[in-house]
């Protein structure tokens, strides 16, 4: 292949029998100008997958006794469309008369992923350059300190070797359509740029410096092409992450040029108002950066009533609004020093028991958590390393989605103590406060009253929040 990275080398290796299976589905003559898509799923976790475009399904294909599934389609445009199983996503690119296969490992989605048939290598090529991404972009970290010249320099290194790989795969591909050209630049392009954007506040965090770097005008000279309004690409992450990027960039300008402009989150939203004329993108960016704007706050999470006023009006998705709200009035059902309000909890015996037994007479964390907004291996670590790091305190888990069963056998879950784990009933009055069902941390002490009502495992204030708790 093309795009040749030696951790994914099997990548490369066509498996007979998903290509035997296109061919069995395939019955009708060599003229059938339908698109196919199909493939395979080892260790499904659901029995369909999803075929989406701009986060609307189009479609939603059954998984065989087999585990494999696949569905032609006459007039499919040419374009960036989704696949989904389970939690996990990943992008493929379709265009008429592809017939693209892939058969993909749920226990380890991306690096998995192979694609074959008419159409896969493009997607091959598409699926490594995006890993290759997330790569490069951890690596480029250690950078920051350098300053803006050599910083550039590394910037442009990058852009010149991953320029030079694409013009090797379009040479050796036949047809490539201006749309895939389009995609694959910008695949190129915004994660690139997203790192000049965040280099100030990452550069003056690395040199502890009072301000942030004055930069040459040339700095930012791709700006000039960027289109902020792009329908095409508001579900592609690369893009929506730059342009998250630019705005938060803007906005801490803001902050050092006024000093009356000092709410970050405020200033970012103005911003996406500003800027971004798309509704639906535009949407999409109040709601992600207001539900950040919820996680960062200090200790206990909420949002600044003025900032939530701003989204509220800005806004005009009601569904967004409705989560935002909820997610809100989630945060207050459960009070700060105040005892844990009573509700039931379900053990993988099926015993009922209430939350305040399990944890009686004991500093206590309970996570409720969702695999539809985080990593089972992000969960698993995350847990294990709070566990060691403070043993005395009683770890409970409550999932709000996976089964017992999946929790006894797959790869990550399994490592979780199910003596700990727990679901919730339907008649549980812990729903009161889960309407959003956003994943959160309750902290309770050993007396019983809540120390946090509304925190996260990814939050920067949790370790310090359980020193404190251990020390009481």
């Amino acid at each position: 292949m093309y795009f040749c990275f030696n951790s994914i080398s099997m990548k490369y290796i066509i498996h007979t029998i998903v290509t035997l299976f296109l061919i069995s589905c395939n019955t009708t003559s060599t003229k059938d100008k339908s698109t196919y898509f199909g493939g395979e799923i080892v260790n499904p976790k659901d029995s369909f997958v999803v075929l989406l475009k701009d986060d609307k399904i189009i479609d939603t294909l059954q998984l065989d006794k087999q585990n494999r599934f696949i569905s032609n389609y006459k007039n499919l445009d040419e374009g960036l469309y989704t696949f989904k199983h389970g939690i996990e996503f990943q992008y493929v690119y379709i265009e008429p008369k592809d017939s693209i296969l892939l058969r993909l490992n749920s226990w380890d989605f991306d690096e998995s992923i192979v694609f074959s048939g008419n159409g896969g290598s493009k997607n091959e090529f598409l699926i490594n350059l995006f890993l290759q991404n997330e790569k490069e972009e951890k690596a480029m970290y250690q950078y920051f300190s350098l300053n803006e010249t050599d910083f550039t320099a590394k910037i442009d290194s990058l852009m010149t070797e991953r320029e030079a790989i694409y013009e090797e795969f379009s040479k050796a591909e036949d047809n490539v359509s201006s749309g895939f050209k389009k995609l694959t630049k910008s695949a190129i392009h915004f994660p690139l740029y997203r790192l000049k954007e965040i280099y100030p506040y990452f550069h003056k965090k690395a040199l502890n410096l009072d301000k942030f770097p004055v930069l040459n005008e040339d700095f930012y000279n791709y700006r000039k092409d960027i289109d902020f309004n792009q329908a095409d690409l508001i579900s592609f992450y690369p893009y929506q992450n730059y342009v998250v990027s630019y705005l938060y960039n803007l906005s801490y300008d803001l902050i050092e040029k006024d000093s009356t402009k000092n709410n970050l989150t405020m200033n970012i939203l103005n911003a996406i108002d500003e800027n971004i004329q798309l509704d639906e993108f535009k949407n999409t960016l109040l709601k992600r950066v207001v539900v950040n704007d919820f996680l960062k706050s200090e200790s206990s999470c909420t949002i600044h009533e003025p900032t939530l006023k701003l989204f509220l009006e800005k806004c005009t998705n009601e569904e967004y609004k409705t989560q935002v709200k909820n997610l809100v009035n989630d945060s207050k059902a459960v009070e700060n020093s105040k005892p844990l309000i009573s509700f039931n909890i379900q053990s993988s015996t099926k015993e009922l028991v209430d939350i305040n037994t399990v944890i009686k007479g004991k500093n206590a964390v309970i996570y409720f958590w969702t695999t539809e907004f985080m990593s089972t291996e992000y969960l698993v670590n995350r847990i294990k390393y709070l566990k060691n790091k403070y043993p005395d305190i009683l770890f409970i888990g409550i999932n709000m989605q996976t089964t017992f069963r999946e929790i006894k056998t797959e790869p990550h879950l399994k490592k979780l103590d199910i003596q700990q784990q727990y679901k919730l009933p339907k008649t549980s009055a812990a729903y009161s406060f889960l309407t959003s069902y956003y994943p959160r941390v309750i902290i309770v002490g050993d007396d019983g009253i809540v120390k946090n009502g509304f925190t996260y495992l990814d939050s920067k204030k949790l370790n310090s929040e359980l020193t404190k708790l251990e020390l009481n």
